[in-house]
């Protein structure tokens, strides 16, 4: 049997101790975990970058996996704390649309965490991402049922996310992140431009127009802008050698639009 896995997505950041105190907890609950950094750098509240951070990694992780996912500027409110199965993964985090990449997919269940013996027996009102979501995943980490955390969700929050509109000779869509390195993922499938001739695609991002359809960086010179279909598999304006966001001035919802 594999050992347990769990990832952790928040926006804690690393200058201070938050992420230590929760593996903290869920290596003192189930000691044969495996806990996986997935990110700590989302934007303070940013719920929606969150969201797509947890987008980005659900397709390369096991069944089986705990993602514990704490981006929760309603901390201590009413809000739900939620745990949410869905096609052998789970997840446990804030009710407030984190958790929309696993409510999207078929067959979710998403269930209310009730404190009790799935909490600390302090819960601090500021910090549930300690005290009531790491308990939580830990007793699904440990094979608890969902059900045993607490009652059926009907109607959990959920998100839009960014999406591509396809239109006669073309696709519009946005920027959905810009990375470390300057590279800008966009909300356009490679699916929807599987059609034309890739010499054929004019991509319009910031009033600058890239011609063409790279596969890689290198097909175009130094600090030449590119676009290529990326490892998301999702089109990409990057910069060979350099930052096409900070070229640009491209941030996460710039419009980009395609045309062949």
């Amino acid at each position: 049997m594999a050992p347990p896995l769990v990832t952790l997505l928040t926006d804690f950041g690393l200058a201070d101790t938050y992420v230590a105190q929760v593996k903290g907890v869920l290596l003192s609950l189930v000691p044969a975990a495996t806990v996986v950094d997935a990110t700590h750098a989302i934007e303070p509240g940013d719920i929606l970058g969150g969201c797509l951070a947890l987008e980005s990694i659900l397709p390369h992780f096991p069944q089986g996996t705990v993602h514990l996912a704490v981006v929760d500027p309603g901390v201590g409110t009413a809000r739900l704390p939620l745990a949410v199965a869905a096609e052998g993964q789970l997840a446990v985090g804030p009710d407030n649309g984190l958790l929309t990449p696993l409510l999207a997919l078929p067959g979710a269940r998403a269930h209310a965490i009730r404190a009790g013996r799935f909490a600390r027996a302090i819960v601090a009102p500021t910090f549930h991402g300690r005290d009531l979501f790491a308990p939580a995943a830990a007793h699904l980490l440990a094979g608890g049922s969902l059900d045993d955390l607490g009652p059926p969700v009907a109607a959990p929050v959920v998100v839009a996310l960014p999406a591509a509109q396809l239109l006669a000779g073309g696709v519009d869509g946005e920027v959905v992140q810009v990375d470390r390195f300057g590279n800008c993922t966009t909300s356009i499938p490679a699916a929807a431009l599987a059609s034309p001739d890739p010499a054929a695609v004019r991509v319009t991002v910031a009033g600058r127009e890239v011609r063409g359809l790279a596969r890689t960086y290198g097909e175009v010179a130094d600090g030449a802008l590119v676009a290529l279909i990326g490892a998301t598999g999702r089109l990409e304006i990057a910069a060979r050698n350099g930052a096409a966001g900070a070229v640009l001035g491209i941030n996460r919802g710039t419009p980009v639009a395609v045309r062949w």
